[in-house]
């Protein structure tokens, strides 16, 4: 198995409840995973576990059958990549900001060179945005960057929080299609925080259903009630919104 987790529990530093409770699932090679839940429910501070930016409170995290806590966490970000909800290019221009993590990877120029070429057509990048920055980006465009530079490193593992956030869906279908497609390839295995279901449960093998901290829902795509899934949620964040007001 490619990611397992075990009883894994997170309470904060100066927290007196936890964010996550008893989670336990694993991830296979190829497979593709939709995490949802309502805001608050533990998905993003899950994904900070697996790209160790926070270590569990109980439980341990497997890669490949070897404990988190014997990869340094440089060393673990190279295998489990984690592109984050709000996409940055850290002041680069595009061409630069993909080239950058290879070349932390240090990897010859000349792969750099196609690997670029490679991952640009696949996500449809015109080279009109090479030398842009941030500033000159939307926040869609942004984003398919962002996507497009954690698959260019080829990791082991991909996390993606709400990656289709800022597309249309016309767009959005034809980024997770391609991410899809770059994953079984490679034998990537990919979780993928979102919240539009009708996308999820098209570009998902498996649906991970998060409430309060606790795993709810692990069950493949196919045998998932998405409509009743849709009405969890709703509810939850009316009762909320109702309980804020």
């Amino acid at each position: 198995m490619l990611l397992q987790l075990e009883s894994i529990d997170y309470t904060p530093p100066n927290f007196t409840r936890p964010l996550l409770i008893d989670i336990s699932f694993s991830l296979a090679t190829g497979e593709s995973i939709a995490l949802t839940g309502i805001t608050g429910a533990g998905k993003s501070t899950l994904l900070r576990l697996l790209n160790r930016l926070s270590e569990p409170t109980s439980g341990q995290i497997l890669l490949n059958g070897d404990n988190y806590k014997n990869i340094s966490p440089i060393a673990l970000r190279q295998r489990v990549m984690l592109v984050s909800q709000e996409p940055k290019l850290l002041g680069m221009k595009v061409r630069e900001s993909l080239a950058y993590p290879l070349q932390l990877q240090s990897i010859g120029i000349e792969e750099i060179k196609q690997r670029i070429v490679t991952i640009t057509e696949q996500f449809e990048i015109p080279t009109a945005w090479f030398d842009r920055t941030e500033l000159q980006l939307s926040a869609g465009q942004k984003q398919i960057v962002s996507i497009a530079r954690g698959v260019i490193t080829q990791p082991q593992v991909l996390l993606l929080d709400e990656p289709t956030a800022n597309l249309d869906f016309t767009t959005a279908e034809r980024v997770l299609n391609t991410l899809n497609n770059i994953a079984r390839s490679q034998q990537m295995g990919t979780i993928v925080v979102n919240h539009q279901l009708e996308l999820a449960s098209r570009f998902s093998d498996r649906l991970l259903y998060l409430q309060d901290g606790k795993l709810l829902i692990n069950e493949v795509s196919e045998s998932v009630d998405w409509q009743n899934i849709q009405q969890q949620i709703r509810r939850s964040e009316d009762r909320s919104i109702a309980e804020w007001e």
